[in-house]
């Protein structure tokens, strides 16, 4: 079954995307609406094709799409915009000074006060109720440790960094790269200015891993924080999501637990009059994949109840009402990110649809915030708009989008027509859905090449979203496919729990009955396959062209490829130990070899390029100089691209995307 989402009237007349389009691509972040509804602050994000670099703004737009103006500078790097509770101020972060400050601006007046003085960079702005005091995190530094006698270089001398001393496991993280002694704390600090007060300690535990970690009681006197205070053993053996919620006092008290159990509770939300807590959690299972649900604790009898039971889908980001008769969350459903209000009895009504991640067809974790008057700002995409910020609710209708975002570029460029398939897996007859985008000006009597591309996670999802890389190549004339096979979110929870102790393997069967299915349309030229796919993705493309030489040439990124060196080198070590395997590589040496990549290299014959940033901590390098250098031993034609700086993705530099993408279409285009 196909299902065809609409483009653009004007698109064949124009010329299609170019990779040096991604510096043209803008994305507004965190939106946040303003109590009353009327307006919306937002972080707007822009690849500066000079600096090589992505810079942030803060912006102000009127509900209505009007008086859309800036409200900071480029070099301020704004961030975490938040209202007061009376909207009569925006709190957010910025650097002035040559530092990281809390600035609060009135807005009527354009008056602000800036709070600065602080050792690390605060973020995660909260107000208190009565909009006097604004809580935050911050990392507080330890000294890092030594041993030996210190050696003190002579005056003048300049002496190269020391050595590091290492004492946790999980000591690097990707996209921060070694983590600095210390931790993160929380803190409140005078709306007006003054001394801030940190209100956790060492012992307090560590934020969550997925979801907020924190909100302000109704009155206004603790935050209900939600924290793993596992030791590093007990993380490592599997309790790296096993998160709580507490009641910390900002006046110094004993923090008291509200819910400690097997399994994650995360983003605490507070009701109107203090009564109940929402959150997200989980009942451990002992599975991969364990459904996130909408929860409520009611703080008088301490009855903790389910509101999303008969939702099999996960549920994230709780907001309440203002009226404390419902609460907002999304999840995501077939590869749609959908947005619901849910009553106190379990009830479900929708609201919107279309929230997403800018530029990338991820159902990831789109932002969104609600208004007294139930008017919801969030990001927004679909197959031929990226990077908005859309309002829904009442006097609305339907989700719109009011920023106008990359309109111009999109208004100037012929893009892919993006459409929904849906087939059967030759394994076990399993239900698949996936997108194909079509190059502009398709014309169905013509052979086109396909490219298959594979996602990651692997328990993730796609969706009929602008996807620029996907759209780029589609741009050079290629069919692209991307399915959503058995490991994939949004489907529900048995679907996603397939490859459970499992992965990589019947995925096989679903990739390469999608290609059947597309191939059985009539215009694939079935003579030029081609496969490629990052992280998860990319560890699927390797174990497809040991498996199969239909096709013409891969593109294997950031993979994991030995699943042993991948436990013990990466920043998610505690993943591989239980959900990808059911023990350790001792325990289990048999099956980590089997499912490892160079099990099979040997039986490689298709061309393939390997890619990887230099700095990525998540499928470490390792991964791909061992495949790299295992497809040369066996004489597989063969390139290894390393990207300096880039961690997992290849997206911290706008240059470096573009060319990740130009160099997979590149060295297809070398094996017509």
């Amino acid at each position: 079954m196909l299902t065809a989402f609409a483009a653009p009237a004007h698109a064949a007349s124009n010329p299609p995307l170019q990779p040096i389009d991604v510096f043209a691509l803008e994305t507004g972040n965190d939106p946040q609406i303003s109590p009353d509804g009327t307006r919306v602050a937002y972080v707007r994000l822009k690849a500066d094709i000079v600096t090589d670099s992505y810079q942030p703004t803060l912006w102000l737009i009127d509900a209505d799409g009007r008086n859309h103006v800036p409200l900071t500078k480029t070099e301020e790097a704004a961030s975490d915009p938040r209202w007061s509770p009376d909207g009569k101020r925006l709190a957010f972060v910025a650097t002035r000074s040559g530092a990281r400050q809390i600035v609060v601006h009135w807005m009527d007046s354009g008056v602000e006060t800036t709070i600065g003085g602080f050792p690390g960079a605060p973020m995660g702005l909260e107000w208190s109720p009565d909009g006097k005091t604004l809580a935050y995190a911050m990392h507080v530094p330890a000294a890092p440790k030594s041993y030996g006698a210190p050696i003190t270089p002579p005056p003048g001398a300049t002496w190269k960094p020391g050595p590091i001393v290492v004492d946790k496991a999980m000591y690097r993280q990707d996209g921060a790269g070694i983590i600095p002694p210390g931790q993160m704390h929380i803190f409140t600090v005078p709306a007006s200015g003054g001394t801030p007060r940190q209100i956790t300690t060492d012992e307090s535990g560590a934020f969550p891993l997925i979801g907020s970690p924190y909100a302000w009681a109704a009155d206004g006197k603790a935050l209900i924080v939600a924290l793993n205070r596992n030791d590093e053993s007990a993380i490592l053996k599997g309790k790296m999501f096993d998160t709580g919620l507490y009641l910390l006092p900002v006046d110094g008290g004993a923090m008291k637990t509200l819910i400690d159990r097997d399994g994650p509770e995360a983003s605490p939300q507070v009701s109107p009059d203090g009564r109940y807590i929402a959150y997200i959690g989980a009942d451990e299972a002992g599975r991969w994949h364990t459904t996130t649900r909408l929860m409520v604790l009611d703080r008088n009898s301490g009855e903790r109840r389910v509101l999303t039971a008969a939702l099999d889908r996960d549920v994230m980001a709780p907001r309440w009402a203002a009226d404390g008769r419902g609460i907002y969350a999304y999840y995501a459903d077939r590869g749609e990110n959908r947005l619901a209000l849910f009553d106190l009895k379990g009830g479900r009504r929708e609201i919107a649809e279309g929230l997403g991640m800018a530029h990338i067809a991820y159902t990831a974790e789109p932002a969104f915030s609600v208004s007294r008057t139930g008017r919801v700002a969030m990001q927004w995409a679909a197959p031929d708009s990226s990077g908005n910020i859309a309002l829904a609710g009442p006097g609305i209708g339907k989700a719109r989008s009011i920023t106008g975002l990359n309109e111009a570029l999109f208004a100037g460029r012929a893009l892919g027509r993006v459409e929904e398939i849906n087939y059967r897996s030759s394994k076990g007859d399993l239900p698949v859905q996936g997108w194909l985008i079509y190059p502009p000006n398709f014309d169905p009597a013509k052979k086109y090449p396909l490219i298959m591309e594979i996602h990651g996670g692997p328990n993730a999802a796609y969706g009929p979203r602008f996807d620029i890389e996907k759209q780029l190549m589609a741009a050079a004339g290629y069919v692209v496919f991307y399915p959503n096979v058995r490991g994939s979110t949004s489907y529900g929870e048995t679907y996603a729990n397939l490859i459970e102790n499992a992965f990589p393997g019947d995925e096989f069967d679903d990739l390469m009955s999608g290609i059947d299915a597309v191939a059985s349309r009539g215009f694939i030229d079935t003579s030029r396959l081609y496969v490629t796919g990052g992280s998860g993705g990319g560890t699927l493309t390797a174990w497809m062209i040991a498996r199969s030489e239909r096709f013409r040439a891969a593109a294997v990124l950031y993979p994991v490829i030995d699943w042993q060196s991948q436990a013990l080198t990466s920043d998610i070590l505690p993943l591989v130990f239980k959900g990808f395997f059911f023990g350790t590589p001792w325990s289990q040496p048999d099956d980590y070899h089997r499912r490892s990549l160079l099990a099979s290299v040997d039986k490689v014959k298709t061309p393939t390029m390997v890619m990887t940033g230099e700095a990525d901590y998540r499928t470490p390098i390792s991964e791909s100089e061992q495949y790299f250098a295992a497809l040369k031993y066996h004489g597989v034609e063969s390139v290894f691209v390393r990207v300096p700086l880039e961690n997992h993705g290849i997206r911290m530099f706008p240059s470096h995307f573009a060319q990740k993408v130009a160099g997979v279409i590149g060295w297809f285009e070398t094996h017509k």
